[in-house]
């Protein structure tokens, strides 16, 4: 579909080429690789009045192609551009963010001349050094407009079409770049500027590693007139392309700094900051976090200060997300603690649609305090999970006294946990543990490890902070992978005289696991060891290359067993899969006829250091060797067997299955019942067809006699027979 009357073009394009050229050659800013999307101009304004003090714009956008591959721009599929738009106000000092749009889906590229000599392609890419108008109708155009919820600003992968599907717009401001009345209104913003912005976003340019440059922003000014207050450009201010809203708060004012924050082998968020003297004895700090393009997003934002700051004001500010987006619109909260004061949402865990800082967003952070500026680290806290939690960026804070951090920081998976292990430099009066960059315990001065044994399966990052006099030190962090390696054997029941008791050690892994070392100690007075073996479970399935067994038969038994899934060249990487509850060895033990009351229970237990080799129990994967989760089991051993009469097929019920299963064994070469005496349906001593019949009249004919006992729960023989039931 071809739309050049619609498509405003502008014809800057020579300068812009040399200006592009110049960067390359001599400052490196600009380092095109594959496809790289660049916006180039915001061109026109359209406004479209409002509803109930909410004003709808849009802005046009001029974007190109600077890299040397064709740009994707696929209408009817993910594979093309989508155009946001937002816009700021610098007042008083501080910039804001005050309106944002949904985001503009592009369909075909023009392949202009704006950027340099344009290499022209047909309308499903953006040739090599082409650029391609978007006028401010079709970026305010409801109906192309999707959600920015459904688009990953770090990849460029979104739904096309979108999906869910997007709920119909209603009135003029649906959907578009909405600002409230009082942010515009000149007669509330006396001296006020205003920016406004354009932000592409595609596939192929994301995954170059090119998005950082597909942002522009100019200056507005705001009409008189109540009915639209229209957005117009101002005379003499182009367009700063390649440069994002936050940074106009630099360029007006001097003062302001703004530093990177690289969320690593993710998207990156920009925080600007300035710290204005107000006299008396007062210092006002201003704080503003921008997220370019981090999926990861922002859940908290710490700033150090000291404990012994007087606080006049903290405050929070942020804008809503509109038009049906599913994301809470709550404000931050704020909390202050020796690490500083940190405003914060709902952390992922608890909701996923919390109002963490999104893509394309900027929220305001204030303190107003008596302590003066002094270098410091703020902490941003990342909302989805992974792996950094944090990531550290430097500011002027209102800082007291400088407290050095714990040092020498180790985390490590543990049997029951993590173990985190370290040194204190100086003497602390507390000292704080966070995870995943939230608080997480506080600790005596004193102490230099620390279990948490609340973990799950995945990646944690902690991070500790000495407390001297109310002030925290900067966070010293650690990162671990923690994986669910746990072993158990299922409680048994041993009847004297058991010629086989095979008990199974039973495995779960969320990784592959290379090796592994079991260590168990089992009651030898009543338990011969027949076997312990392999064969049968996942290990032996994957030929296990090397099993060395050691068993002590004393009264007080033991079992070691040192298991290389891959031990010798030709290496094949035979490893035990990833799986719950998987046999990985088998212990086959024999019962003593006597030497043990009725009823009588032992354990079997995971004990390190038995044996002449001292074995561990321990896994290993990647070389490295882990403790894992244990869980023994209790045996109870009994003079005689206990079953239910009837449960042929030992599933604990009693029904017409029994009966089948039955029937299988004796006449069609079944499984033979593993409780012989519960097939006796007619306690005869003899398993027979005639035990099917009284079973099934005793199911299905009314008067017939029931059951000898035991039945409905599991007892002893009440007339003891030869048949077998283990």
């Amino acid at each position: 579909m071809l739309h050049t009357s619609a498509r405003n073009q502008v014809h800057r394009g020579w300068v812009f080429y040399f200006f592009i050229l110049s960067l390359c050659c001599t400052t490196g800013v600009v380092s095109a690789q594959a496809t790289d999307v660049f916006l180039f101009d915001l061109h026109d304004l359209g406004n479209f009045g409002s509803v109930n003090g909410i004003y709808a714009y849009s802005v046009g956008t001029t974007s190109c192609n600077i890299g040397d591959v064709e740009l994707l721009w696929h209408a009817d599929d993910p594979f093309h551009p989508v155009i946001g738009q937002e816009m700021y106000r610098l007042k008083d000092g501080t910039l804001e963010q005050i309106g944002v749009s949904w985001l503009k889906h592009s369909f075909c590229a023009l392949s202009l001349s704006d950027c340099g000599p344009c290499q022209p392609t047909d309308c499903d890419t953006l040739g090599i050094d082409c650029s391609d108008p978007y006028s401010s109708g079709l970026n305010g155009q409801q109906s192309n407009l999707g959600p920015r919820s459904q688009v990953n600003a770090h990849t460029g992968v979104f739904p096309y079409p979108v999906d869910p599907p997007m709920p119909p717009f209603t009135n003029d401001i649906h959907r578009r770049l909405q600002v409230a009345e009082a942010a515009i209104d000149p007669a509330l913003n006396a001296g006020a500027l205003y920016f406004v912005t354009g932000h592409y976003v595609t596939p192929d340019d994301a995954e170059a590693g090119n998005g950082d440059n597909n942002v522009a922003y100019r200056q507005v000014s705001i009409g008189s007139s109540p009915a639209s207050f229209p957005l117009n450009f101002v005379p003499g201010s182009p367009t700063e392309a390649g440069q994002p809203g936050i940074q106009a708060w630099q360029d007006y004012d001097p003062e302001v700094v703004i530093e990177e924050v690289r969320v690593p082998g993710e998207g990156l968020m920009l925080l600007g900051y300035k710290v204005t003297d107000l006299g008396a004895g007062e210092w006002r700090y201003d704080y503003a976090l921008y997220n370019m393009n981090s999926d990861r997003c922002a859940g908290a934002f710490t700033v150090p200060a000291s404990a012994s700051a007087s606080m006049s004001a903290i405050g929070h500010r942020g804008i809503a997300h509109h038009s049906g987006e599913p994301y809470s619109t709550a404000l931050w909260t704020s909390a202050v603690s020796p690490a500083g004061v940190t405003w914060s949402t709902d952390n992922f865990l608890q909701n996923q649609d919390a109002n963490a800082l999104r893509w394309g967003f900027m929220y305001n952070f204030r303190i107003i305090t008596d302590q003066p500026p002094s270098a410091g680290v703020a902490t941003v806290t990342l909302f989805k999970p992974g792996t950094p939690s944090t990531v550290n960026v430097p500011v002027l804070a209102p800082i007291g006294s400088l407290v050095d951090p714990p040092v020498n920081l180790s985390c490590s998976q543990s049997a029951t946990g993590v173990e985190l292990n370290w040194t204190n430099p100086l003497p602390y009066n507390q000292v704080l543990v966070e995870r995943n960059g939230l608080p997480f315990a506080t600790l005596p001065g004193t102490a230099t490890t620390f279990e948490d044994d609340t973990v799950a399966a995945g990646d944690y990052e902690y991070g500790l902070r000495g407390v001297q006099a109310g002030d925290a030190s900067v966070a010293e962090v650690c990162s671990v992978t923690v994986v669910d390696l746990s072993i158990r054997i299922v409680d048994a029941t041993g009847i004297a005289g058991q010629a086989t008791m095979v008990m199974p050690l039973l495995a779960s892994f969320s990784a592959q696991v290379e090796a592994y070392d079991i260590s168990l100690q089992y009651p030898g007075d009543l338990l011969d060891v027949n076997d312990v073996t392999v064969d049968g479970t996942v290990a032996g399935d994957l030929n296990a290359e090397q099993v060395l067994v050691d068993v002590g038969d004393t009264a007080t038994g033991f079992i070691t067993a040192q298991v290389i899934m891959d031990a010798g060249p030709p290496f094949a990487g035979q490893e035990i899969p990833v799986g719950d509850d998987q046999p990985i060895l088998l212990f086959d033990f024999a019962v003593a006829a006597s030497g043990f009351v009725d009823g009588e229970t032992r354990e079997l237990n995971f004990v390190d250091g038995l044996g002449p080799d001292q074995v561990e129990n321990r896994i290993i994967l990647d070389g490295i060797s882990y403790a894992p989760g244990v869980d023994g089991a209790v045996i109870t051993f009994l003079e005689q067997p206990i079953f239910i009469r009837g449960d042929c097929n030992s599933d604990s019920s009693v029904n017409l299955a029994d009966v089948i299963f039955g029937l299988t064994y004796l006449f069609a070469g079944g499984v033979p019942p593993e409780c012989m005496k519960a097939c006796d349906t007619d306690d005869t001593g003899n398993v027979n067809l005639t035990d099917e019949i009284y079973f099934l009249n005793s199911l299905f004919v009314p008067g017939s006699p029931p059951m000898p006992p035991p039945t409905g729960t599991a007892g002893p023989d009440p007339t003891p027979d030869s048949l077998p039931c283990f």
